[in-house]
């Protein structure tokens, strides 16, 4: 594998020029190419009143690059606001009757907890796999599901620790048992190079404005193909039996046996150009790089907090982590800020540890000076586990 210049490739994210950013679990920092992209858009309006920037056939465009990167099929694929949004699809799509169940996992995201909570009250029972010190081996889910068991749904990688779910081998688990999986994929998508079709999930909802280098408000959701029509949507039109039940000019608003039926109303014109912009830049660089490149940085992060006698929850194992690794640590958010208002480091507090989180636009001197201010700001002492 040919490594990029990732020098030059870290001079298109001019925020790095100031601070020292490994936060990019809860929002990205734009590439100028997003610039560029709102630059764009708004030319255009302001130039050929919306010709190109209010343009289906760019949305149709932008859905196929984005499934060409992601490795799914256009009609697969569908733009929403958020990854909740995503989900939400799902949490509201199967036809659940009281006494079944869904399985969730003890480390989800709420809003992964929250869009299922509405099936309590229809008789639904939640159940929830448990960690095994910090991890979620198949075991975990297969210890709550039985035959009532209709859907499992899991993040891909976990906020907290960064635990990565082996979803091939819950997918086949799920399977075989007549199982639907739904999958929170923000924050493995854009990082890990594994494409969506090939993942074993049969929803995967995905936030823009992370790994896929997009807006807040921007997110995609994955269907498989051969489910599209069997999940109801009471908030759009039901896929068009008929050539004439469809409008009379082929657009974005005609809702055909494809994902698209999950979209309702105009879409988000400007997010859907800096997905396009952001897409591009990925498929430049190469997903399988990306990964490569993370895979180096969260390695050498986690052996420079051992090297400085801190620890992490973050599994060394590559197969079972991604881009976060969290850092024990006392008083975790006032270190947090600290880290940043005295030393331009930018990090995050989740489930009371300090998160890091590192994309292929960080270097080493990034990690070595993170690592340095923490222990400085711990005076220099190892941190009480």
């Amino acid at each position: 594998m040919n490594a990029p210049d990732w020098a030059a490739i870290r001079k298109e994210f001019p925020t790095l020029a100031k601070w020292t950013y490994l936060d990019c679990a809860r929002k990205t920092i734009p590439p100028r190419c997003q610039e560029q992209a709102l630059l764009d858009y708004t030319r255009d309006v302001y130039e050929n009143a919306g010709a190109d920037a209010w343009s289906a056939v760019n949305v149709s465009e932008t859905r196929a690059a984005m499934a060409q990167l992601l490795g799914a099929k256009p009609t697969e694929i569908a733009f929403t606001k958020n990854t909740t949004e995503g989900l939400n699809i799902a949490a509201h799509g199967f036809d659940l009757r009281p006494g079944d169940n869904v399985v969730l996992s003890d480390l989800e995201h709420v809003a992964n907890v929250w869009v299922w909570k509405h099936w309590e009250a229809k008789g639904v029972e939640l159940r929830y796999a448990r960690n095994r010190e910090g991890r979620l081996p198949l075991d975990a889910f297969l210890e709550q599901m039985d035959a009532r068991t209709r859907v499992v749904s899991t993040a891909y990688v976990t906020y907290g620790n960064g635990y990565r779910v082996n979803l091939p081998e819950l997918g086949r688990a799920c399977r075989s048992r007549g199982v639907r999986l739904v999958v929170d994929g923000v924050q493995g998508i854009g990082i890990l190079a594994a494409r969506l079709d090939a993942l074993g999930a049969d929803v995967i909802a995905c936030g823009g404005h992370k790994g896929l280098l997009g807006l807040t408000g921007s997110g995609i959701v994955y269907c498989r193909e051969d489910l599209v029509n069997a999940l109801r949507t009471d908030f759009v039109k039901q896929p068009a039996v008929e050539p004439a039940g469809r409008a009379r000019v082929q657009s974005q608003f005609d809702y055909v046996r494809t994902a698209h039926r999950f979209e309702g109303g105009n879409p988000n014109f400007l997010a859907i150009r800096v997905f396009r912009k952001g897409a591009e830049f990925l498929r430049a660089v190469g997903l399988d790089r990306i990964e490569h490149r993370v895979r180096v940085l969260t390695t050498t992060f986690l052996g420079l907090l051992k090297a400085a006698g801190l620890d992490s929850q973050t599994p060394d194992v590559w197969e079972e982590r991604a881009h976060i690794v969290n850092v024990l640590v006392p008083d975790a958010a006032q270190l947090m800020e600290r880290l940043r208002v005295k030393h331009r480091v930018v990090a995050n507090v989740k489930d009371g540890a300090l998160r890091l989180s590192m994309s292929f636009y960080n270097n080493e001197e990034d990690l070595e000076r993170a690592v340095h201010a923490i222990r400085q700001e711990l005076g220099g002492k190892p941190a009480p586990a």
